[in-house]
């Protein structure tokens, strides 16, 4: 829900609401006439609603650098769900990544951050969103952030699955998945997948595909989460050659009314809200 402020000018002082409302006349026409400065909105941000999971770039507090490498990215929804990484596995932090704009950098050949705490995300109930751009489309199937063990039947979880120039995404595992769409490589885009016994996967605010759950029940976490790859498939070296700006977890079907803030904030955030269609309600519109 958008908060609201009072903004009257009225400083508290008795001098003051006699000279600048007077009567309550004079008050109704100032407040008719400054009604657009009458009232403020702060800036919608997911911290409004309840997540699972939020990583994000432009917010520096939350990156730990050992060096120009990040070792830590903290999560912004208050669950504890950071993500580290040792050694050379490390992603590079890039202050203009993407869109000119904060972004980890991770180099498709073996970085990544791990989260270890997912046990509690074995819901295909879900609805995830992330921010980012593949660099290279060479030909490798790739994932920027994945959930699940080594056997997809089981239940891999991933957002976006990227093939050459093609991406889609999916929670568990998935009959009648949604076919890939065709995207341009270097380019940011904002992925979306809710869950649920239909899942719909969102390019951008548009929807580009439906999928059928096979099963409702949870699907299997046992291999943890990775941020900048889907390790959990690692034998089919699905590490992530792009940048990455932000990832939400919802843990729910997201309301089309929450998807569309989402996605309005994420736009509005990292430059691309050339990229919404026409008719989404936040392409002008900062939420």
């Amino acid at each position: 829900m958008r908060r609201w402020r009072l903004n009257s000018g009225y400083n508290g002082t008795t001098d003051q609401r006699r000279t600048q409302a007077g009567t309550i006349p004079m008050l109704k026409h100032y407040m008719e006439r400054n009604l657009d400065n009458f009232f403020y909105s702060s800036t919608w941000t997911p911290a409004e609603i309840t997540t699972a999971l939020w990583f994000d770039a432009a917010d520096a507090s939350t990156i730990t650098l050992n060096g120009s490498n990040v070792s830590q990215w903290n999560d912004k929804s208050g669950n504890g769900r950071n993500a580290t990484q040792t050694g050379t596995a490390q992603p590079l932090y890039s202050s203009t990544g993407l869109n000119n704009k904060p972004a980890l950098d991770f180099d498709g050949a073996d970085d990544d951050l791990v989260l270890s705490s997912v046990s509690d995300l074995n819901s295909v109930s879900q609805s995830w969103f992330i921010v980012a751009k593949r660099d290279n489309a060479n030909g490798r199937t790739e994932i920027s952030f994945g959930i699940g063990n080594q056997q997809e039947s089981n239940g891999l979880a991933d957002i976006p699955r990227w093939t050459d120039n093609k991406m889609y995404s999916q929670l568990g595992y998935v009959a009648n998945r949604p076919s890939p769409v065709s995207v341009i490589s270097d380019a940011p885009y904002i992925n979306c997948v809710t869950g649920g016994a239909v899942q719909l996967s969102y390019t951008n605010g548009t929807l580009i595909g439906t999928g059928t759950t096979q099963s409702l029940s949870n699907f299997s976490v046992l291999d943890g989460g990775y941020v900048g790859s889907g390790r959990a498939m690692s034998f089919f070296g699905r590490y992530f050659d792009g940048k990455i700006s932000e990832l939400i977890i919802v843990p729910s079907v997201a309301t089309t009314q929450d998807r569309q803030l989402i996605e309005g904030y994420l736009a509005h955030k990292w430059g691309l809200t050339s990229n919404l269609p026409v008719d989404h309600p936040y392409k002008s519109v900062v939420p």
